[in-house]
């Protein structure tokens, strides 16, 4: 162990040039391991700075808005059975009575016990007021019967038949297609399309091409269903179904390459 330990040290009385080196090669290996270290960093650097670059994608995003037409096959009324006096016990009766005629009515036409709902009685006194006081003026005693057509061709039939049965009139009238699933799919096919082509009009406009959709949003689909009210005036004007429109709007963002 001494011998080795002398061998490595150097006589004061050494060359110079023989201490400097001594001095060199002692901090040597910290040198190298500076180097190293300040290597990696460099080299973690540059990846950061190449992942953040590969990051920030080319995207544009376009809104739109497909539709189609159906024809309606289904209809849904709300009727309302209406009766005012001053006998609460007759008005009831006679709203019972209409309400029950109207039901033979249906049933006569094959419309599904299910497809029909009847309220219960709604009574409200009537006031008139005149002078600054209040006078009764008797009841209005109403039910709402709503009904559901699968068949709409016997829609023209149930308005004469209420109409016959002494109903007031149909507050509502909802013309709608039973099943809209392939409505919607070919509105959502429409509105794609239309964003497609705008998203190539714009690269072609910025000298790009589209690489791929990255995300689709849809915003919601408006049914294809109208209303309408109505009085229950006459027999002879036929009511016209028509189509109706179903819509679906998308929101796209392409890539571009």
């Amino acid at each position: 162990m001494n011998s080795i330990y002398h061998s490595s040290r150097i006589n004061a009385a050494a060359p110079v040039e023989a201490r400097k080196a001594l001095h060199v090669n002692k901090f040597l290996p910290y040198s190298l391991l500076l180097l190293f270290a300040l290597a990696l960093g460099g080299c973690g650097q540059s990846s950061g700075q190449a992942s953040g670059t590969a990051a920030v994608m080319d995207t544009v995003q376009v809104q739109a808005t497909g539709s189609a037409l159906g024809i309606p096959d289904q209809a849904r009324l709300s009727f309302v059975i209406v009766e005012e006096g001053t006998e609460l016990g007759v008005l009831k009766q006679a709203v019972d009575n209409t309400t029950l005629t109207f039901l033979e009515v249906l049933d006569g036409l094959q419309v599904p016990r299910e497809n029909i709902s009847s309220w219960q009685l709604d009574v409200s006194p009537r006031y008139n007021y005149r002078d600054g006081e209040q006078q009764f003026l008797g009841y209005r005693v109403s039910r709402s019967v709503k009904v559901q057509l699968d068949d709409i061709a016997n829609f023209d039939v149930i308005i004469d038949q209420a109409l016959a049965a002494d109903i007031g009139r149909v507050e509502q009238v909802q013309f709608q297609v039973a099943d809209p699933s392939p409505l919607y799919a070919e509105a959502r096919a429409d509105a794609m399309a239309q964003a497609w082509q705008k998203a190539r009009e714009l690269a072609e406009a910025s000298n790009r091409t589209i690489a791929r959709v990255h995300e689709v949003v849809e915003h919601g689909a408006a049914p294809a269903y109208a209303e309408r009210s109505m009085a229950l005036r006459t027999r002879d004007t036929a009511t016209e179904v028509g189509q109706q429109q179903l819509s679906v709007s998308v929101s796209v963002k392409f890539i571009f390459q």
